[in-house]
């Protein structure tokens, strides 16, 4: 038992609490944050360890200093008394819940402050309380510090598996262009609402392109989304299959789904998807693609891949950055006073760097005549905002969904205009859609107009839902509800050639009803 109340270990218990949050994700045998990761492992592992690493050796070496300054041994028990307990209920709030709620704050500040206030009434007595009470405090942080150790382990055995993290794997190739048959294109704009686009449009916020594009396409307006996360949603429409849950090894492959439909958890297989269809109906296979690691879960089945996520991690990181840069994040963080899941000047720029290099990356499928199913997940109207539609610039400071909205207007158009100048748009089957829709809650984080265009922050779970098939020339609208999941059944229809007309599309979206 004295062995665990060493300074060095009492520290390493103490630095296990501050920094859990980094540690967590890395523990997880989900692996979300490696899974969507894209760049080297080392850039997001070996900060962590430099940050646990940093923290471990000053309180450490502050707690041996004790020993000898009695007011350095009462300052740093005093705040590690009070600071410990409140990060480690951060710590449970920000793993479970996102982020630690005022009311928690308060509540436990207002805890704080009376058992401050009992120990002042106490006096003579409240020496020798806290004196117990630092023992006590020791032999728990060394337990801690014992699962600390464990956590470490483990963190190190996810970065040798990872080490390939980001290693291209070999996509499939076909041997000669298709010719037999036009392109179907396939456009997700993640969380594009139905009711922010075309039934209750924000009063001013103009959309010309989505209005031209619905006088000559199909409209549903009833659409039952896949689920509620972009991870969870992608391969349950590749797949038909109404998936829950998804993980994946510290390797990043390969991914592992859940069945909504009877909690199994299974490989997920590539050549079990809409892309296999699409091979073995003759076409040619793309993605550019944003959040999920296209190139990764699908390389067996695409003929051209383009992914990439520069999304904010814990604590300040991304992967574009550099593992020296990723480490001094979180403690610029602090020093700033920016919680972690706060959107930052540098969220809005690595977002408008995924829209730039999917932007380029689309195009150049766009232009390839051999990339004959293709799918675009564009990272808008998701938040956080990097446009000004007053201002029409990526110049953005005070980002709006509305304002994402009409950057979404602006790549439609600029889809257009390139399928128009080379002479393939009529001919092209374009399915666009949200893969899941605004997801709103309350009025906490949104600006006034947001809070105006959602009614105080209702969520409505609709995903836009447009479909215009080759050579249609007249609007048409499905107004009974519609599950995205078929988006698969959908595809192999268009390729089959038995949905050609906006008769045969209504025809077959009412079979399941």
């Amino acid at each position: 038992m004295k062995g665990l109340e060493h300074p060095a270990v009492t520290a390493f218990g103490a630095t296990t609490i501050i920094v859990l949050t980094l540690l967590a994700p890395l523990v997880s045998p989900l692996h979300h944050e490696l899974y969507h990761f894209c760049g080297p492992s080392s850039a997001l592992i070996v900060p962590v360890l430099l940050n646990f690493a940093a923290v471990w050796i000053v309180l450490a070496l502050l707690l041996a200093e004790g020993f000898r300054f009695r007011w350095l041994n009462v300052f740093l028990w005093t705040v590690l008394g009070g600071s410990l307990p409140w990060m480690l209920m951060q710590d449970c709030f920000s793993l479970t819940y996102g982020h630690m709620s005022h009311t928690a704050n308060a509540v436990f500040l207002a805890w704080l402050f009376i058992a401050g206030a009992i120990l002042l009434a106490m006096r003579s007595r409240a020496l020798a309380l806290l004196h117990h009470g630092k023992r006590l405090a020791t032999v728990m942080l060394g337990f801690v510090a014992l699962n600390g150790a464990l956590i470490l382990a483990q963190i190190l055995w996810s970065g040798w598996q990872s080490r390939r993290l980001d290693t291209p794997r070999p996509l499939h190739q076909s041997a000669a262009a298709s010719t037999t048959h036009g392109r179907v294109l396939w456009i997700v704009l993640d969380e594009l609402s139905y009711r922010q686009v075309y039934e209750h449009r924000y009063p001013g916020l103009e959309l010309p392109a989505f209005d031209k594009f619905a006088s000559t396409a199909t409209v549903f307006t009833h659409t039952v989304p896949a689920g509620y996360w972009t991870d969870i949603v992608l391969p349950s429409l590749m797949t038909g299959q109404p998936l829950d849950r998804m993980g994946a090894p510290a390797a990043g492959f390969p991914l592992l789904v859940r069945s909504a439909s009877n909690g199994a958890w299974h490989p997920f297989a590539a050549r079990q998807t809409v892309f296999q269809d699409a091979l073995n109906a003759g076409y040619h296979t793309a993605v550019a693609g944003w959040w999920n690691p296209y190139c990764r879960i699908l390389s067996e089945v695409l003929d051209h891949c383009f992914w990439t996520s520069h999304s904010e991690l814990r604590g300040g990181m991304y992967s574009s950055q550099s593992a020296i840069s990723n480490a001094e994040s979180p403690a610029l963080n602090v020093l700033k006073m920016i919680p972690w899941q706060s959107p930052s000047p540098d969220s809005t720029y690595f977002h408008q760097l995924d829209y730039w290099e999917l932007l380029a990356a689309g195009d150049k499928l766009l232009k390839d005549p051999s990339a004959t199913f293709v799918l675009l997940h564009m990272p808008i109207p998701h938040m956080p905002g990097i446009y000004n539609r007053r201002t029409a610039s990526f110049s953005a400071p005070n980002p709006s969904y509305l304002d994402n909205l009409a950057l979404c207007d602006n790549y439609l158009a600029h889809v257009r205009k390139e399928l128009e100048e080379d002479g393939t748009w009529d001919r092209t089957t374009l399915v666009l859609m949200g893969d899941h829709s605004w997801r709103t809650s309350g009025v906490a984080g949104l600006s006034p107009e947001e809070r105006a265009a959602t009614e105080g922050g209702q969520f409505d779970d609709r995903p836009a839902y447009i479909v215009k098939l080759a050579h249609q020339n007249r609007p048409s609208r499905i107004d009974t509800r519609f599950a995205a999941l078929r988006t698969r059944d959908l595809f192999d229809n268009l390729f089959a050639g038995r949905i050609s007309t906006s008769d045969q599309l209504a025809r077959w979206a009412q079979e399941a009803n």
